[in-house]
């Protein structure tokens, strides 16, 4: 019984010790910026919100927002200041979900979503995050797929848009000097 118990204790510890490094990791600085493991989830949960499935037309996740969310992210060519105030953008949001439903945002049904994202719009930091979120959207569904969204030109298609040739077919063809 004492060996048990002792064996239990081990776990324990263990466990404690493996969860308190895994916050310490998941909330490392990357680079200038910090990313927490669940701002790109509550990012793309807004932009999912945002331009949900529907009838209508084609949804973020029809257009491989994520793909094209973390090419954006890796692009060197934005300034990391702009990355990083677009990723406290959902930092702030997940803030003001616990503030007034006291859950994180990816735990809020549609309607609940939607008033947060009516709310926090009144805000400057608000507005500025869901221009972001919806810029990003609108340049997924007219990007070229090599950038890893707008698989088969489904937004093309959608917008009834000629994207003009010659197109990228690699990322390695994408000249980035002007």
């Amino acid at each position: 019984m004492n060996n048990l118990f002792s064996s239990r204790r081990m776990f324990m510890s263990a466990a404690i010790a493996m969860g308190a490094g895994a916050i310490y990791y998941l909330n490392r600085p990357f680079g200038n910026i910090n990313i927490y493991a669940n701002n790109i989830q509550v990012l793309l949960h807004t932009c999912y919100h945002l331009f949900p499935n529907s009838k209508l037309g084609p949804s973020a996740i029809d257009l491989h927002i994520s793909d094209y969310l973390l090419f954006v992210l890796k692009d060197k060519r934005i300034p990391k200041e702009d990355i990083s105030y677009f990723l406290k953008g959902a930092s702030w949001l997940e803030e003001s979900s616990f503030e007034e439903y006291k859950k994180s945002f990816l735990e809020l049904d549609t309607d609940k979503k939607e008033s947060l994202l009516q709310l926090v719009s009144r805000k400057r930091w608000g507005e500025n995050f869901i221009h972001s979120c919806l810029n990003y959207i609108f340049e997924a569904m007219l990007s070229a797929p090599v950038y890893g969204s707008n698989i088969a030109g489904k937004g093309w298609k959608w917008l009834e848009h000629d994207p003009g040739f010659p197109q990228p077919v690699k990322i390695k063809d994408i000249q980035y000097d002007v």
